[in-house]
């Protein structure tokens, strides 16, 4: 179990805002750790994902993992409809371990979403009844916590144990987000029954049958400084010990932390004291084993001190147009170097919910089976019940029924995937080889790459660091280090098949993680076993699938046929619009700026230096050909005539400004020597503005300010940044998020007149 204890990896993912705009961006930075929260080193590639509230995939990202930190965006473009939207994001290596370790959140797109024409099937309700380390002993006090669902969600509750003969036993009500807990001694023989009032409906229940032997297992969280475990038989068990050696294993992943054993019972209760500063912060589970059988089991959580992060923010510097925040970042002993992303937002925005936080998905998330209704809730130093509260959501979790092998194939899984340093581009050489070592050569022809044929002709290049859209080319090197092209090159593009990811939304199902075990975390379950699609090996990959598009309109599927065929030249081509071109004689025959002319766009001078193009109301345009800004010195001199053109796309700015983009039709016989990269990373996009902040109709608490999703503090923990100063008259909200060299998780919310 102590073999590398820090392998396992997580993820957490701060998007600048919760709810957007149907033609809104969704910007965020990812966090990758490891099981010690230090940022990861081992991964580059964190695949990101936004399925539609059906699981449907609609928009996914291969985002740059650079020291545990990486960049991307969601542009809408008008795409998707309002409504409830899923954000997940993993690396490959996460998929050895479960479910658990993806992360997963909400995202709201706001509008008028169009009436359910589905039939109402009325209330379903859900109660679990869930003894605290999974199994009742008769003749003693058992603690069992209560969890209800109304229709997936956690509703309030009262109710009471009645037993055999109608007889209370003891009552109960729910205490937070649709949980609570009772205790009472199950009498030998005995029945019982919970009924439970909700709203108006009262359901009854039957409570798990008993054991006449056993150990119950307790914690006691509630101390500062020590954690309580209790061991608790009843007479019979007490009385004929049939195990001769009980041991207590507290683990988190793979790292042991304390191993406590009893050769024999020596009363129906005992009590073992544990100091919680050998804990490291965040949930851990608690395995009691009885000659190495597990047969009880309990999450507890840990709070220490010892990574402690303090933030501090304050104005710094008032100009005539901005403002400059100096921000602090402090650990328990000394100064943080942190990685941040900053959210600003109106004071009172609507457009943030911040159910989930890195420390959340740190330390709870990845350790819990089942739906979290508001993770970020058990993070709140404002929260007063929170502790105890989180550890009634702990106590929920109930007993996973493994067996030591499970328990060990669980903690050390083998490993089907590896951790992704880069891509790869396989081919094979069909002629005569020439040389056995081949170069990958980009643009910019300096060597990037070094592979050797196998099998006489097939290559392989790995660790790539290329991004979607990118050109490379194969080469032969010979040892004096000259190269030679190939002439006949295939390569393998089934790597790139267009299969996308699905996900099955069901959170009223996915509370039940005591039965099995295999529940999906936070409301997502994949793929159930009769899904029939397999990889190579014969095994079925859950969650990959072929997923056939919703019927959409012919505009809408040339739009999105028109951006994803040009994003890798202008990664925000979302933002720019079609200027149709008609297919006649007199149309092809013209050159560009003359049917830029008839569009009311000319070339002229601006103060008789520069040539630019002027449109209506003195409107200043740039160009582009293929991505390439064309500078005005060579606007006069443009040879291009329209029938080497294959689209003309414009984006009004603002300010007065539009930029034109056009596109060349492909020459394929210009480019049959370089290979256009379809498998690499997605390019993140510099931030900017959205276009709505300048429009009236939209209410302030609905807008942002801005996002800065870089901000390094230096050794003495420091950083400052800047926001428009109209921008901060009427108080700010930021939404502070990251993490340090050393592992401290940065959470803080602050708020500003």
């Amino acid at each position: 179990m102590q073999t590398n204890p820090r392998l396992k990896e997580k993820v957490y993912v701060h998007t600048n805002k919760t709810s957007y705009f149907p033609d809104d961006v969704i910007w965020f930075k990812a966090y990758v750790g490891d099981s010690i929260n230090y940022p990861s080193v081992r991964t580059r590639i964190l695949e990101v994902r936004l399925f539609d509230e059906n699981g449907d995939q609609m928009f996914a990202r291969n985002v740059s993992i650079t020291d545990g930190t990486g960049l991307g965006e969601f542009e809408l473009n008008d795409a998707i409809a309002p409504g409830t939207y899923y954000l997940q994001a993993r690396t490959k290596y996460m998929r050895n371990f479960g479910e658990e370790y993806q992360y997963l959140q909400e995202i709201t797109v706001l509008g008028e979403k169009p009436l359910n024409k589905a039939r109402d099937e009325g209330p379903k309700y859900d109660i679990q009844l869930l003894p605290e380390s999974g199994n009742l002993v008769e003749d003693i006090e058992n603690t069992l916590g209560i969890k209800a669902l109304l229709n997936g969600k956690s509703i309030d509750f009262k109710g009471s144990i009645i037993n055999g003969e109608g007889e209370t036993i003891t009552t109960f009500q729910s205490e937070h987000e649709g949980m609570g807990r009772f205790s009472f001694v199950y009498k030998k023989g005995g029945t019982y029954r919970a009924r439970i009032k909700v709203k108006d409906t009262v359901l009854e229940q039957a409570v798990p049958a008993a054991s006449e032997r056993g150990v119950v297992l307790s914690v006691d969280n509630s101390d500062e400084d020590f954690l309580q475990v209790y061991l608790k038989v009843n007479e019979a068990t007490f009385y004929n010990q049939i195990y001769s050696n009980y041991t207590l294993l507290y683990h988190q992943n793979r790292q042991l932390f304390q191993l406590y054993s009893v050769a024999r019972l020596d009363s129906v209760t005992s009590s073992i004291k544990t100091k919680k500063n050998i804990f490291l912060d965040g949930v851990h589970t608690l395995t009691l084993f009885a000659d190495d059988r597990p047969i009880a089991q309990r999450k507890f959580y840990v709070e220490t001190d010892r990574k402690k992060a303090s933030i501090f923010l304050e104005k710094s510097k008032i100009d005539a147009d901005s403002v400059t925040y100096r921000l602090l970042s402090r650990g328990k002993k000394n100064d943080l170097s942190a990685d941040l992303s900053i959210s600003i937002l109106h004071k009172k925005s609507k457009t943030v919910s911040l159910k989930n936080t890195i420390k959340s998905a740190f330390l709870l998330s990845p350790y819990v089976r089942g739906y979290i209704e508001n993770p970020a809730y058990y993070f709140d130093i404002e929260n007063e019940k929170r502790k105890e509260h989180l550890d009634l959501l702990l106590l929920t979790q109930g007993w996973t029924g493994y067996t030591l092998d499970e328990i060990i194939k669980e903690i050390n899984p083998i490993e089907k995937y590896a951790f992704e340093t880069g891509f790869e581009l396989k081919g094979k050489i069909r002629e005569d080889i020439k040389r056995k070592k081949l170069v990958l050569i980009p643009d910019d022809f300096r060597i990037m790459n070094k592979a050797k044929l196998q099998d006489k002709s097939t290559f392989v290049f790995q660790d790539l660091d290329v991004f979607k859209g990118d050109t490379v080319r194969v080469a032969y090197q010979n040892w004096l280090g000259k190269i030679s092209r190939p002439l006949k090159i295939e390569y393998d593009t089934t790597t790139y098949s267009k299969n996308r990811y699905r996900l099955s939304i069901t959170a009223n199902e996915n509370y039940k993680a005591h039965h099995s075990g295999k529940t999906a975390p936070n409301g997502v379950t994949h793929w159930t076993n009769d899904t029939p699609f397999e990889n190579e090996d014969g095994t079925i990959d859950l969650d990959e699938v072929i997923v056939t598009e919703r019927k959409r309109s012919e505009q809408y599927l040339q739009r999105r046929k028109t951006i994803e065929k040009y994003e890798p030249l202008v990664s925000d081509i979302g933002k720019y619009y079609d200027i149709p071109i008609s297919n006649t004689t007199d149309v092809d025959n013209m050159r560009l700026l003359d049917f830029l002319s008839s569009q009311g766009y000319r070339p002229s001078t601006v103060n008789n230096v520069q040539f630019f193009l002027i449109g209506p109301g003195e409107m200043v345009s740039y160009l582009s050909i293929n991505g390439r800004p064309v500078e005005p010195e060579e606007l006069p001199s443009i040879p291009l005539q329209m029938k080497d053109i294959a689209n003309v796309m414009v984006s009004n700015i603002g300010f007065g400004v539009s930029i034109f983009q056009v596109f060349t039709k492909e020459r394929k016989n210009e480019l049959f020597d370089k290979f256009v990269v379809k498998n690499g990373f997605d390019r993140a996009k510099k931030y900017y503005t959205p276009m709505y902040t300048f429009e009236e109709s939209r209410p302030l608490d609905l807008l942002e300010i801005d996002w800065k999703p870089n901000v390094i503090t230096n050794s003495k923990g420091e950083a400052s940044f800047k926001i428009a100063r109209r921008d901060s008259e009427n108080g700010l909200h930021f939404v502070i998020q990251g993490f340090s060299e050393e592992g401290h998780l940065i959470s803080k919310t602050i708020l500003t007149d």
